[in-house]
């Protein structure tokens, strides 16, 4: 296999320019990689990073909560300012049966993935507006996630404005899909506009918080150049509690998923995330972590090649 690339470097900063740049191995040996860094290099020539600020968990609990509530209702005054959409604010950043509701006000006025920005609401609104439908769903996943751990579980999300979603995965890469996540360890988004069978399972999007449409399931199936960083590390038990209760669930909904032509261990339901790359430092995590603290701004990422 051609082993051309060296590392992923990606420079952290802030309003004062102290930067601060983290090497990443690529896990070579997985074919995936280097698709994954090809569409990674094309992207880096192509479009620009969407918000470099999109940083999780890094602060104070109660912090990242205010902060991650607030950004919610910004985005539905915003919205509502330009026409009354959204009926209810978020008040408690526990509350998944209205943060499934705002959910699927992204989902029916932005659309999904093959069907972007074909709704009236979206066509005739303006710019601003159109961005905080957007925003709206991020911020409604900083919120669930920020939310649903106790401890905080710091990360950095990487996407691209405007890159298409064309990659398909194969087969044979679902086997390397894991919720164990590991400190420093870069892995591939969830680049579908739905949600997965434990994102199902999470929001209890088929029971008492049913908001979506019935095409909100969407398991993996692309993949791009976006990437999330963990800076936190998940136990085994942890890891295997969370499979336990995602296959409750599918066990309690079969119906469904059998309608949609999953069966039961289908390997595109995958948990977790698929691994790329690995931070390689000689930083403790404790050391990493103060400084990416105050270092919450993605101001470059490069691919670095093997000298020929």
């Amino acid at each position: 296999m051609n082993q051309k690339y060296r590392t992923i470097c990606i420079t952290y900063s802030n309003d004062n320019n102290e930067d601060l740049t983290l090497e990443f191995k690529p896990r070579l040996t997985d074919v995936i990689t280097h698709r994954w860094l090809e569409v990674l290099e094309m992207a880096l020539q192509l479009y620009p990073i969407d918000d470099p600020c999109r940083f999780y968990d890094f602060n104070d609990k109660n912090v990242e909560i205010q902060s991650a509530v607030d950004k919610v209702n910004n985005d539905i005054d915003i919205i509502n300012n330009h026409k009354q959409l959204i009926d209810r604010k978020l008040n408690d950043i526990a509350d998944q049966h209205t943060l499934n509701y705002l959910h699927s006000i992204f989902e029916v006025h932005h659309g999904h993935l093959d069907k972007q920005h074909k709704s009236d609401y979206y066509v005739n609104s303006p710019d601003n507006v159109k961005q905080a439908l957007a925003d709206l769903n991020i911020d409604v996943h900083r919120c669930e996630f920020i939310g649903r751990n106790r401890n905080n579980r710091p990360r950095s999300v990487t996407t691209w404005y405007n890159l298409p979603k064309t990659h398909h995965y194969f087969d044979t890469d679902h086997s390397f899909f894991t919720n164990k996540y590991k400190f420093g360890t870069i892995y591939l988004t969830y680049c579908e506009i739905g949600k997965t069978l434990l994102d199902m399972q999470r929001d209890d999007e088929l029971g008492k918080n049913k908001h979506a449409t019935d095409e909100a399931f969407k398991p993996y199936d692309f993949f791009s150049a976006d990437f999330t960083t963990m800076f936190f590390d998940v136990s085994e038990e942890d890891a295997v509690n969370e499979e336990k209760r995602m296959w409750e669930y599918y066990d309690l909904h079969k119906d469904y998923f059998l309608s949609k032509g999953y069966q039961k261990y289908d390997m595109r339901m995958n948990i977790g995330m698929l691994p790329v790359a690995d931070l390689q430092t000689d930083l403790s995590k404790d050391e990493v972590l103060e400084l990416l603290k105050n270092r919450q701004y993605i101001k470059k990422v490069e691919v670095l090649r093997l000298s020929s």
